[in-house]
């Protein structure tokens, strides 16, 4: 059936858009009716057993932080954040980068020899590295500057990965215009935007799809690694401790900067980062299934290869054996001739 084709595709969408239209749902209909969890637990017989934070259980699914949070609906209201960072950057890189690779690949001589080494340095260098100073500068801001901050901060992530992007589609096109019928268009004046418009671009469009998932799971990735460094997409908050002890939060539940967050109260509680750990794996999981699906319906469009099939052998002239010569003497006629000479023979003959 053709619904077995498209079954990965349609599996991780589900748990995507499942997550994030719960996220919403929670934020809007569902958080100002729960209560917090308790700071002190007590048992059956009214004895004290734990105080926050408390490890996952029946109750709390992903357990509750020393700050008296419940894990599972930080980890449900920030799914809306994750996810769509990751997806409006994972689109506008291949975007903004598939246009560019579109024209970088017409590009050779001398200027290919001067652009292609600076690009490919961005390769050698890992991402987190270059955005570091900036996010850095960007970390403490005041609520009146968010949006402006969170726009900075995703045109960051977007511009980082355009230049390898770039190249890697330039790459692509330059060995897709080595094909016989662009030179064909080439020799009979066809010029480079009339090629790019018929050719390149319809090309390109059938692994749209394939690089935006590549390049949204790459986001995620890049969001934990930075988050390891405290630097949150939004900014940071500080939460503090009876004790004195502070702690570096986002001031949205977004999953990697929970991890980051939290990375240091593993040698408390080590459960702490097991809920956005589970939901990053879910989320990678299921983009992972919508590119299998997406690499499957591309290789069922591809070119198929037929095996060679044997050729039927017909034999114009019955009568005669394989070497005799066919002549008008050993034919019963002119008429006969016509009928039984293919017309190419004909032609020849005449």
């Amino acid at each position: 059936m053709k619904i077995k084709k498209y079954l990965p595709i349609l599996i991780g969408s589900f748990i995507i858009l499942g997550l994030i239209i719960f996220s919403f749902i929670y934020t809007y209909f569902i958080k100002d009716t729960l209560k917090p969890p308790p700071s002190l637990l007590y048992n059956a017989k009214g004895r004290l057993i734990d105080t926050t934070g408390y490890p996952p259980s029946l109750k709390y699914i992903f357990g509750v932080d020393r700050f008296g949070r419940d894990v599972f609906w930080m980890v449900i209201d920030g799914a809306k954040y994750t996810l769509s960072i990751a997806i409006i950057v994972g689109l506008m890189r291949v975007v903004f980068g598939g246009i560019l690779g579109a024209f970088f690949g017409f590009v050779n001589g001398k200027w290919l020899k001067i652009i292609e080494p600076i690009i490919n340095a961005f390769r050698f260098v890992p991402a987190v590295i270059i955005l570091f100073p900036f996010f850095v500068l960007l970390n403490d801001v005041s609520e009146a500057t968010k949006e402006k901050t969170i726009a900075i901060q995703l045109s960051l992530l977007i511009i980082i990965s355009i230049p390898v992007l770039m190249n890697s589609i330039g790459e692509e096109v330059r060995d897709y215009l080595k094909n016989d019928f662009i030179t064909s268009s080439k020799i009979i004046g066809a010029r480079n935007s009339w090629i790019r418009r018929k050719h390149v671009l319809p090309y390109l469009r059938s692994r749209v799809l394939l690089l935006f998932v590549q390049q949204t799971i790459q986001t995620l990735f890049l969001l934990t690694q930075l988050a390891v460094f405290k630097l949150f997409i939004g900014g940071v908050k500080i939460l503090y401790l009876d004790l004195g002890v502070d702690r570096p939060m986002s001031k949205a539940n977004e999953w990697s900067a929970m991890i980051g967050a939290n990375y240091i109260e593993l040698s408390i509680d080590t459960w702490v980062i097991v809920g956005p750990s589970i939901a990053f794996i879910v989320s990678i999981f299921a983009f992972n299934l919508i590119k299998l699906g997406i690499e499957r319906l591309m290789e069922d469009q591809g070119p198929t290869i037929k095996k060679n099939q044997p050729i039927e052998e017909k034999s114009f002239y019955p009568e005669l054996d394989d070497f005799d010569f066919v002549n008008k003497e050993k034919l019963t006629g002119a008429t006969d001739l016509k009928e039984k000479v293919p017309q190419s023979v004909q032609l020849v003959s005449r």
